[in-house]
């Protein structure tokens, strides 16, 4: 039931960036579908045993190999999708929880809080370079072995 619960907050808050950032209205639902897509990578994998950077590292890596494909398919950037589907992946709370610590006088806690957050917001960004470096070296791959045919 939760899980149903945050695949459809995700969506939802995927689809409302995206009509924030003015995206093409054919492309809502994809946005849409980008941030289900990384959300439900990030909730199943603790179940495997990954630790909450290495959730978030493989989700964003979905959601830029997926902003990719479909930016490829509807021929909008590819920004469009990654930045509205990381949004459920941002550490938002974590942030707050830190700077809370901070003005509380809780110091130990709240630099422990803030390096938590800076490795979640590393993650989001090598995952989504890492998606965008994979699938360059596909399309490179596949049009090389059009060259030499």
């Amino acid at each position: 039931m939760v899980l149903l619960k945050g695949l459809g907050l995700s969506l939802l808050s995927s689809m409302a960036w995206g009509l924030l950032f003015n995206v093409p209205v054919r492309t809502l639902l994809a946005c849409g579908f980008a941030g289900l897509t990384g959300w439900l990578v990030f909730s199943i994998l603790p179940y495997f045993g990954a630790e909450v950077i290495l959730c978030t590292f493989a989700a964003a890596t979905t959601v830029s190999i997926l902003s990719q494909v479909l930016s490829v398919w509807l021929r909008v950037p590819s920004t469009n999708f990654s930045v509205a589907g990381i949004i459920p992946l941002v550490p938002g709370s974590l942030a707050y929880k830190a700077m809370l610590a901070f003005v509380n006088g809780q110091y130990m806690e709240g630099i422990m809080l803030a390096m938590q957050t800076a490795m979640v917001a590393g993650a989001i960004a090598s995952g989504l370079i890492l998606g965008i470096s994979l699938f360059a070296i596909w399309r490179g791959a596949r049009h090389a072995r059009k060259r030499a045919q």
